[in-house]
């Protein structure tokens, strides 16, 4: 009878665990080259002891979770607003992380809504600096309108002509998993990447999230309901375990 409560209980987890990361991908629809998560097949393993007689009493599945980021790119969506870039299919635009270890960390993102900040600094639309191609922040002069080249380079429209004043660093991505993923979607490697100088960039143009809100939501639901499958099998088990009780309490 315990068995199949803990059968019921692996799958409890199982759908949690999908619910959790398709409710993730659902609020971020609509974040300018998001890319979703989906969880990878596990491994799974009896969790089991060895009994008196040698036998093996199997008691619950364990199982080994993983992520995985799917590589197919979103749909490239015109703007055409200036500082907006969309990424090539294998380049990603490299930014300021976390400070891990009293270090900033590079990440990598293909969010490429881009702004001025008040310090003069270009950040994505998640407010993170865009570093430039000499790996350090791109400082604007005020005031200036920007024009963005297919490779990076960025000009900025001065009284006395076109001035340039940075490039973006663009790195090849191909080589980032699921991995490299954080909690908010930035890609955070081990050790950053290089330049990759045949990355281009398309301005006026944004890529929408990998995925599709629609599906999204009808993948939560079907997860809530396999949840609430594997809930009505612990409580099967119970009223099965109850009377099988009270038919050993009557003999």
């Amino acid at each position: 009878m315990d068995r199949l409560i803990y059968t019921a209980l692996t799958g409890l987890v199982a759908r949690s665990r999908q619910a959790q990361v398709t409710a993730n991908n659902l609020a971020n629809a609509q974040v300018p080259g998001f890319r979703r998560d989906i969880v990878a097949q596990e491994g799974r393993y009896l969790d089991a002891a060895r009994v008196a007689d040698g036998a093996w009493e199997a008691r619950a599945q364990v199982g080994s979770p993983s992520l995985a980021t799917p590589a197919v790119p979103g749909k490239v969506q015109a703007t055409g607003r200036g500082l907006d870039v969309a990424l090539s299919a294998r380049a990603w635009l490299a930014v300021q992380g976390p400070v891990i270890g009293g270090e900033v960390k590079e990440g990598y993102t293909r969010r490429g809504d881009l702004s001025v900040s008040a310090t003069g600094l270009i950040t994505n639309g998640d407010g993170r600096v865009v570093l430039g191609a000499n790996n350090a922040p791109i400082s604007m002069p005020p005031g200036a309108a920007l024009t963005i080249a297919q490779d990076g380079n960025i000009t900025a429209m001065l009284p006395d002509g076109p001035t340039p004043v940075g490039q973006l660093k663009l790195v090849d991505g191909s080589g980032l998993t699921g991995r490299d993923k954080t909690g908010d979607g930035l890609f955070l490697p081990e050790q950053p990447l290089p330049r990759d100088a045949t990355a281009r960039v398309e301005s006026g143009a944004l890529e929408s999230a990998n995925l599709s809100a629609t599906e999204a939501l009808v993948e939560l639901v079907e997860e809530q309901r396999g949840f609430e499958v594997n809930a009505r099998l612990i409580r099967l088990a119970q009223d099965m375990d109850e009377q099988g009780a009270r038919l050993m309490r009557l003999e």
